[in-house]
């Protein structure tokens, strides 16, 4: 029996399926950020090097591993590569992800100078929700610091519902992005070293959780 869709169109529904999704995400961006109080170029650009950014990492500090991280070295057998694990106390690179950090932080310190007068809410904001999340984040060997998924965001609506009043979103939105990064990593760090990983990015989440989830939640609130 034949199949009913062709590969070829199958490929065509999959990518047509994945550009409506690619859609659906930056008019979202679009419309938290929208909502947050930006100005048209002000949400582009913070958009483009939101989604670029995700995947850009800037290497900042160096550390000493006090775990054994896997590594795997390549070895050619008969024109067949095999790769094998070994232990090694290698040096930990840690990097501040773009889009996941820097992006958030600049459009945090933005939103705190146009809306000075809500500072106190703010700061109280986000020291709570610090302390929350440094709560609920988990060391993860060779990963780096992890929370679940939608519960700061969630949290941090919460938090602007309680002290940002009509500025809601704002709060929500601040509280949510400088609350992940103080209480996940920032707090975090002297554990960076026993992760057992090469590698470690701040704010490396990038998008979904630094600007993603927790913009759209704040956006949600003026419903």
């Amino acid at each position: 029996m034949k199949p009913i869709v062709h590969k070829s169109h199958r490929a065509a529904i999959y990518l047509i399926f994945m550009l409506l999704l690619l859609f659906v995400l930056v008019f979202t961006i679009f419309y938290s950020f929208k909502i947050l109080g930006f100005t048209p170029i002000q949400i582009i650009i913070i958009t483009f090097f939101s989604l670029i950014g995700a995947n850009v990492n800037i290497p900042i500090a160096t550390l000493r591993s006090k775990e054994p991280i896997v590594m795997l070295k390549s070895y050619t057998i008969f024109g067949i590569e095999l790769y094998v694990p070994f232990y090694s106390y290698e040096r930990v690179t840690v990097a501040v992800n773009l889009g996941g950090a820097v992006i958030p932080v600049i459009a945090s310190v933005y939103l705190i100078l146009i809306h000075i007068n809500m500072l106190f809410s703010v700061l109280l904001s986000i020291i709570i929700s610090s302390i929350f999340i440094h709560a609920i984040a988990k060391p993860v060997k060779g990963l780096g610091i992890v929370t679940p998924f939608f519960i700061p965001p969630l949290f941090a609506a919460l938090l602007g519902i309680i002290f940002g009043g009509s500025m809601a979103p704002v709060v929500a939105y601040i509280a949510g992005t400088m609350g992940s990064l103080i209480g996940a990593d920032l707090t975090n760090l002297h554990k960076l070293d026993r992760l057992g990983a090469s590698f470690v990015s701040i704010g490396g989440a990038g998008i979904f959780d630094g600007v993603f989830l927790t913009g759209l939640v704040a956006a949600l609130l003026t419903i």
